[in-house]
């Protein structure tokens, strides 16, 4: 068995066993679209996401809902040059900001890519998203997670038009990142979002909130991956006394 096959076939095995859905991206053997390059394959990171996800929210739920327009975004975003063809935004409103920084129209998010607008908010000595262009700024990601970056939904905190929820990104660190080799560690990140609506569910606006330069002092080995477990960089470490318990 090809190791395509095998991992299509470890998938639906999760799915039959546990009653995991994969996010639902849309169509994407749709000739009609215009790839940036060629169709992207979901396998690795669906399965990234099979076995490494916290929640599993019931079909029809806000929560599954709010995921799937999330993904969707992400693929339209990254591999559909054109942001007036994404189905997931409103394309004359759209505008997106990471941690209450600068707005990015939909015509700029487009050309550096969610990698750059996203860090934006990160100290330049850790990324500097005004050096990477959009195909860079993926190219070091890529390297460092071969295998795939996981992203979850966890918990909405109101429904539309402004959907507050907060969020979970993960990965197995088996690549390299600046000269530094993985092995195989798990290293997360949590935050939160606001993500403004209209009548159709189409994105107007979306807001990003996270600590970004923990996340890129930890893939440095600055500090250890063990301080983003949990949500440890959003929410603290917790109580000393019921650590110790």
């Amino acid at each position: 068995m090809s190791s395509a096959n095998s991992i299509d076939q470890e998938l639906k095995d999760l799915a039959e066993k546990y009653g995991f859905m994969r996010p639902d991206r849309g169509d994407l053997d749709d000739p009609s679209i215009p790839w940036k390059n060629d169709k992207p394959d979901y396998c690795k990171a669906d399965l990234l996401y099979f076995k490494g996800k916290t929640m599993n929210h019931k079909p029809g739920s806000l929560e599954m809902i709010v995921e799937n327009l999330v993904k969707k975004w992400e693929m339209e975003a990254s591999h559909l040059p054109d942001y007036t063809t994404w189905t997931t935004i409103n394309a004359e409103k759209f505008k997106a900001q990471a941690n209450g920084q600068k707005f990015f129209s939909g015509e700029e998010s487009s050309t550096i890519g969610n990698y750059n607008w996203l860090l934006s908010a990160a100290s330049k000595d850790l990324y500097d998203s005004e050096q990477h262009s959009f195909e860079s700024s993926h190219d070091v990601f890529r390297e460092a997670f071969p295998d795939g970056f996981a992203w979850e939904l966890l918990q909405v905190f109101s429904g539309p038009p402004k959907v507050v929820f907060s969020w979970r990104h993960w990965a197995n660190f088996t690549g390299k990142y600046k000269g530094r080799v993985g092995e195989g560690q798990l290293i997360e990140m949590h935050g939160f979002a606001v993500a403004t609506v209209d009548e159709q569910l189409l994105i107007c606006q979306l807001e990003v909130y996270y600590k970004p330069d923990e996340f890129l002092k930890a893939m440095e080995g600055k500090i250890p991956l063990s301080n983003l477990s949990k949500g440890k960089e959003i929410f603290g470490p917790g109580c000393p006394i019921h650590r110790e318990k």
